[in-house]
């Protein structure tokens, strides 16, 4: 039969010997979610790989034939509330359950051996993390791939900001089927491609022109609406603005701090009730990267079996959200061809190794066989490592220095702590004109741009420079950045932005990161600020596997926003979804003996390293007593 999905068809396979649709499995509660089951060839019973989506089952058909192919079941469930399920949608509220009766009920299946795994991508890989908590016995396995981290260190709110992507997700998800969805079958999106493009041959030239004019002009005033109505206030009826009124929008923001509402639907307080080998997927333009990392570590840490901590594997790629190459315009040609040819690796194929060797018990090969595989960007290529961070890694702390002339905005990053020069840098934010995250091509997503562009232009920053390398520098780990800062207003944000200044002059972005000064002292603790008061506050700028080469610096940046990435602080004090009003703000950065503001980098002096790219170990005794805190 066909089935409209969105303003599309789709093609839905009927039920036959190699798959038995509308499969209606029952929750606790009542509910009904309806799967399609793809079935194996040979002599049951098989092992199973289950998957739960809120982007129709009906598009993993293809995924769904592979695995069968493979010779495993493969079970494709509509979330509650989504498509052909019923009940009512309420994103991460009852994935716990509706994971767990999934499990149950594949595992009580006459086809099935009862050896059960999980997996997905993005919101379905963090479902599988929810439902694997006292998970039944029979999960044995999952693969988690670009799953956000918990609320706060992520998705939806990060430092304490709202994460923008999270409230364009949130709108397209409303309602019972995805807005805008693309049709599984390519064929008529190729049709419809080709009519466009027959279309666009057939004009004169003159009115081609013409045409693109229009375009542009069109495309410019749309930016500019699109920039106002995120920018508006109050920050509560940003969905109306928009022209749909998003309730679960209104939900999360009205729960703008860590309470119980978010612990009941994170993951990280409670790893020690998972037991479940798993195979964590992203990449470093992953804008819900956070999660593979932290729980990675969370789980070798905590999962509740020895076996379970033994069995974690990371796999980070040169891959952006969708695991594909990021838009790489902004790289020289020769780096960008590089990682679009390192983004052709396949994961699937790692996630196919993992569910042969836990649910069906065959031995890795050599290419999936490490605890750790990483795409090193700045040198290029893969390596195999035994942990995450690497055993052979150091947090080494760079401590920020203002510039030799007072005012400038160009600071420096050093090992040592400047015993000269001004002891603060500040600069004057204006929430009705934020700092852009990155320059207008770019809009809110996590790629290697140039950030020249920002810096040339806006004054609302501050930055900070290494000397460029003398010999290359390896960061892989994690990293964060202390900041001792004031500021003449009640809140406001510290963002930080960590890049690769070329020799060229082009500073492309690594990563990044951002506190709300209300929540310095933890997400479930908002506390205003003093007028003048100093505090500390801490930046989690996540992850990294780089190699600063010879003749480039590392550069970091200090704002307070990133707009298109996150919403704009007033710097008022009030209520974050409700305020009206907002104010300038002049934020100070302190940097001395006394409030040493770091930069604490992940050095690695793996052998391989120092044998291969040549890099020689510091020398760590002339650290300061304040290294590594």
């Amino acid at each position: 039969m066909i089935k409209p999905i969105g303003s599309h068809l789709l093609l839905v396979p009927p039920s036959s010997e190699n798959v038995r649709t509308n499969q209606v499995i029952v929750t606790p509660d009542g509910i009904e979610l309806v799967a399609d089951l793809y079935l194996p060839s040979g002599t049951p019973p098989f092992p199973a790989v289950i998957e739960i989506t809120p982007y129709c089952a009906q598009t993993l058909r293809r995924i769904g034939e592979i695995y069968a192919a493979r010779g495993y079941l493969f079970l494709a469930v509509d979330s509650r509330g989504r498509y052909r399920s019923s009940g009512l949608w309420s994103p991460l509220t009852y994935d716990q359950i509706d994971g767990q009766a999934a499990i149950r009920w594949m595992a009580k299946h006459e086809l099935c051996n009862g050896r059960i795994g999980t997996r997905g991508h993005s919101y379905c890989g963090y479902n599988q993390l929810l439902a694997a908590i006292d998970a039944p016995a029979e999960l044995k396995a999952m693969v988690v791939g670009v799953a956000p981290a918990d609320p706060f260190e992520n998705v939806p709110f990060q430092g304490g900001a709202y994460d923008l992507n999270d409230f364009f997700w949130l709108m397209s998800m409303s309602g019972r089927t995805s807005n805008g969805i693309e049709e599984e079958e390519d064929s008529g999106e190729s049709r419809l491609s080709l009519l466009e493009d027959e279309t666009e041959d057939s004009l004169p030239l003159e009115a081609k022109a013409n045409s693109s004019l229009e375009d542009e002009q069109g495309e410019n005033e749309f930016d500019l609406l699109f920039d106002q109505a995120l920018s508006a206030r109050p920050f509560r009826d940003l969905d109306l603005r928009f022209g749909i009124r998003q309730e679960t929008f209104r939900e999360w923001i009205s729960h703008w701090q860590l309470d119980d509402f978010w612990k009941a639907r994170s993951v990280g307080h409670r790893l020690n009730r998972t037991a479940v080998a798993t195979l964590h997927i992203s990449g470093w333009w992953d804008g819900n990267g956070r999660g593979s990392t932290v729980f990675f570590k969370g789980m070798r840490q905590q999962a509740a079996t020895a076996e379970a901590r033994e069995a974690q594997r990371l796999l980070i790629g040169a891959w952006d959200h969708d695991l594909l190459a990021p838009d790489c315009d902004d790289l020289p040609a020769e780096e960008a061809a590089m990682i679009q040819r390192a983004a052709l690796r396949n994961a699937l194929n790692d996630e196919l190794a993992w569910f042969d060797q836990h649910l069906m018990g065959i031995e890795p090969g050599p290419s999936t066989r490490s605890r750790v595989t990483i795409y090193l960007t700045g040198q290029h290529r893969w390596l195999d490592f035994e942990d995450w961070p690497p055993p052979d890694t150091q947090p080494v702390n760079y401590y920020l220095a203002a510039a030799a002339m007072a005012g400038r905005r160009f600071g420096r990053l050093q090992r040592s702590i400047s015993a000269t020069g001004p002891l603060e840098s500040s600069y004057l934010f204006d929430p009705n004109d934020p700092t852009p995250f990155a320059h207008p091509d770019v809009d809110g997503e996590r790629i290697p741009f140039d950030n020249a562009q920002i810096e040339a232009e806006r004054t609302d920053m501050l930055l900070f420079d290494t000397e460029p390398q003398k010999e290359p520098l390896a960061l892989i780990g994690d990293l964060s950045l202390i900041l001792y800062a004031r500021a003449d207003a009640p809140d406001f944000d510290l963002y930080a932005k960590l890049l690769d200044v070329y020799p060229d002059g082009r500073a492309i972005y690594l990563t990044d990161g951002i506190i709300r000064a209300r929540f310095r002292k933890g997400w479930d603790k908002p506390q205003l600020v003093s007028p003048s008061e100093i505090a500390e506050y801490i930046i989690d700028l996540w992850h990294i596997g780089h190699i600063l080469t010879v003749g480039h610096a590392l550069r970091l940046e200090v704002s307070s926003a990133a707009f298109l990435r996150f919403d704009i602080n007033p710097c008022t004090g009030g209520n974050l979804a409700d305020e009206t009003r907002c104010r300038q703000v002049r934020v100070s950065i302190l940097h001395s003996s006394r409030y040493p503001s770091r930069l604490i980098l992940p050095i690695c002096h793996d052998p391989r390293l120092l044998e291969e790219y040549g890099l020689r170990r510091l020398n760590f005794s002339t650290r300061r007593k304040h290294c590594g805190q």
